[in-house]
């Protein structure tokens, strides 16, 4: 017996995001949906797969805040030079 599919609303409670955010998956080919009687439902590999797609903040935050302590610190700007004054151009004057 296959699963039952969910309800655009359904998604986006299980999944914590907005409606319009599954939409544009949705526009952008990244997700498939299927229309019945009118409304988008999901299968629910679908869903599972708007799961991998999607990181959730914590787990990006701990990778990257391993990373940041291991970084040096960062570069300074090196000193601007002085402006040079400009000379005066030869005089093209030939002959006396």
């Amino acid at each position: 017996m296959p699963l039952p599919m969910k309800t655009l609303q359904e998604a986006a409670l299980e999944l914590g995001m907005a409606e319009t955010e599954i939409r544009t998956m949705v526009d952008l080919k990244k997700i498939r949906a299927v229309l019945k009687k009118g409304k988008m439902t999901f299968a629910p590999d679908e869903i599972a797969k708007i799961r991998r797609l999607r990181k959730t903040v914590p787990e990006s935050a701990q990778k990257s805040s391993a990373v940041l302590q291991t970084t040096p610190k960062p570069l300074t700007p090196a000193p601007a030079r002085p402006a040079l004054p400009r000379r005066p151009p030869p005089s093209r004057r030939f002959g006396p």
